[in-house]
């Protein structure tokens, strides 16, 4: 395919690149407001946190991670950070398993007329479970003391270029990964990598410190590939359950999967025209991947 999918200039000097800048209070401040959000979190989580609960947590230890990045090294490699590292790593793995249980529930839920008694009943009773080892595992956290930035080692100028570094890593990353799943929607792997992509991208920019025009789009994408990520891992779940059901279930989820697919290509042709400065959106039958076939 010959069509360059680029989210942002290679070029270091290109103008787009160059306007992407972080301040060096902005960054301390949102750092300090996200790390308390987070030990706030875990302080008040109850025994048993429910889905928001620990997606709200698993999203802020995941902005902090991506603020940590811009740290210069001398900060990230003191014994303190590097022990508050670990905790986010522990957030994060903690609650891994229970955040693919409540996606898992949650999607299987929107065709449960097709699913045999008894199964999301059983997945609830796990789901409780495992919330409780969460808990347990994470709630120490509550009382850790995050080490204070030292203000005196940010320098903008730095911060901007370890900035504008990982955008045009993450960028380059995506662009890669759009080439291969744009007419191919079989390539599960490379959705779920560019949805991790996407989200990271996002993420970043959300700290310049002027809003990137792109910003808004990467959330739109970050929504629609999600989706599709949810749906692929319930339709794996349900073709390894073998509980003696029908494929009434599994091919609900392939069309919702199917129409989510089609929403993210149409979204990401829209942005791309605008910012070529075309007109026109193709139709769903244009973009319709000869892969799957009719509905």
């Amino acid at each position: 395919m010959g069509e360059r999918h680029q989210l942002f200039s290679a070029n270091r000097e290109s103008p787009s690149m160059a306007l992407l800048r972080v301040g060096r209070k902005s960054l301390a401040k949102g750092y300090a407001d996200r790390t308390g959000t987070l030990l706030r979190m875990v302080s008040n989580l109850p025994d048993r946190p429910t889905p928001d609960e620990i997606h709200d947590l698993r999203v802020a230890a995941r902005r902090i991670q991506v603020m940590r990045r811009l740290l210069p090294r001398s900060i990230r490699n003191s014994r303190d950070s590097k022990t508050f590292n670990f905790a986010l790593r522990s957030v994060l793995k903690a609650t891994s398993q229970l955040r693919d249980m409540d996606t898992l529930m949650v999607t299987l839920k929107t065709c449960k007329g097709s699913l045999p008694p008894g199964l999301l009943v059983g997945l609830e009773n796990q789901r409780s479970d495992s919330a409780a080892r969460a808990k347990s595992t994470i709630g120490p956290l509550a009382d850790f003391q995050v080490p204070e930035l030292d203000t005196s080692k940010l320098r903008g100028r730095g911060l901007s270029k370890r900035f504008r570094k990982d955008v045009r890593k993450h960028s380059k990353k995506a662009s890669s990964l759009l080439t291969q799943v744009l007419n191919d929607e079989s390539k599960v792997m490379e959705l779920h990598s560019l949805r991790k992509e996407v989200k990271k991208l996002r993420y970043l920019l959300e700290l310049a410190d002027k809003t990137p025009a792109r910003l808004s789009s990467l959330t739109k994408w970050q929504d629609s590939l999600g989706a599709i990520h949810d749906l692929d891992v319930a339709i794996a779940y349900l073709k390894g359950v073998r509980a003696g059901f029908g494929r009434g279930a599994i091919l609900e989820l392939q069309r919702a999967r199917h129409s989510n697919y089609l929403t993210f290509i149409r979204a990401y042709r829209a942005d791309r025209m605008q910012a070529l400065g075309g007109a026109g959106v193709p139709s769903a039958g244009e973009l319709a991947p000869a892969s799957l076939g009719p509905a």
